[in-house]
């Protein structure tokens, strides 16, 4: 951990944490203010209570699961939070499990219309917590930065070896704090585009906004994520890393529910075996890619920009499929 930037009345404030609180209200005053007028306040504030506390727990015990050599036992690791880490992924299903929580206590009728509320706060709150590793020590690219020309932002970043020695690696979460800065933006006006829809058709219930949401970020986690020195793995899996099989799921999720509502809406064709099929190509490229920049230390930027353009393909071809169930909709109105 980094120095304390400020210690006030005996209670020493870090940077990262900072940066990461910031993050935290950032996205519940985005979500509050996205949310409709006519719908409950209350539904946001239970939502975030709930998704702040099962977040912290569901990511740790993540980080427990994957690094339980790290922590003398599973009590200490839920219950001592000054030390240890997290598995950011674990986000996901505490967003549906609060979201659930909120619809349970009869404050909301709609948990896919608060998610899509608060998908781009969910994005910002995300780069937020990458740009705090840049004031602590879990920064850790695993690519060593050799020429002293791109020893600075955004290429790389220093970090101290066990010696205290300064070295000098890939700055992987500033790379993702710029990536998920950009997703926040596409995801924000992919919300107003979606609003601006819905009370055309007078529609109520979407969920389309917490897909895309998904989507893109967890393309750019699947890509990030293997350039990490610390990744986080399975105990049964050392090839492919926690984080990058949930997000490729969270990548299948939009394809499968924009492919039936295609399907619907225009039936099977070409078009859809297409998609599927260069889907999965994509998938198994990034896949062939992870295996040789594992093998082949050399390969870096080779095999990430194969892999940037598998990641690419991944997110934007469910986004075609839900492009062509609106063109449906466009034809239909005409």
């Amino acid at each position: 951990m980094s120095d304390p930037m400020l210690v006030l009345a005996g209670m020493e404030l870090y940077k990262s944490a900072l940066i990461i609180a910031l993050g935290a209200a950032a996205c519940f005053m985005l979500t509050f203010s996205l949310y409709p007028r006519g719908g409950l306040g209350a539904a946001v504030w239970l939502f975030a209570a709930a998704d702040i506390i099962l977040t912290v727990l569901l990511c740790r015990f993540l980080h427990y699961y994957c690094h339980s050599e790290q922590y003398d036992s599973f009590l200490r690791a839920m219950t001592d939070y000054s030390s240890g880490g997290y598995v950011l992924v674990g986000a996901v299903p505490a967003a549906l499990a609060a979201a659930w929580i909120a619809r349970a206590a009869g404050l909301t009728q709609n948990s896919s219309r608060l998610l899509d509320c608060f998908a781009p706060g969910a994005v910002l709150a995300a780069a937020f917590i990458r740009l705090s590793a840049l004031y602590n020590s879990t920064c850790r690219g695993k690519i060593a930065v050799k020429r002293p020309l791109l020893r600075r932002l955004p290429i790389a970043s220093p970090v101290l070896s066990s010696s205290g020695a300064e070295d000098w690696r890939f700055a992987t979460f500033f790379v993702e704090f710029l990536l998920l800065g950009l997703m926040f933006f596409l995801v924000l006006r992919f919300f107003l585009r979606r609003r601006r829809q819905a009370m055309k058709a007078g529609q109520k219930r979407d969920g389309n906004v917490a897909l895309f949401a998904l989507l893109t970020a967890s393309a750019v986690e699947l890509l990030c994520d293997s350039t990490r020195y610390d990744s986080s793995f399975l105990p049964i899996n050392g090839f492919v890393s926690l984080t990058q099989i949930v997000c490729g799921f969270a990548i299948l999720a939009p394809l499968v529910v924009w492919s039936v509502r295609s399907i619907r809406a225009n039936g099977r064709s070409a078009f859809h075996w297409a998609i599927w099929i260069v889907w999965f190509f994509s998938l198994a490229g990034a896949g062939v890619c992870e295996y040789l920049v594992q093998r082949h230390g050399d390969w870096y930027l080779s095999c990430y920009l194969a892999m940037a353009a598998c990641c690419y393909l991944m997110a934007r071809l469910p986004y075609a499929m839900y492009r062509s169930v609106c063109a449906r909709k466009k034809r239909t109105k005409a």
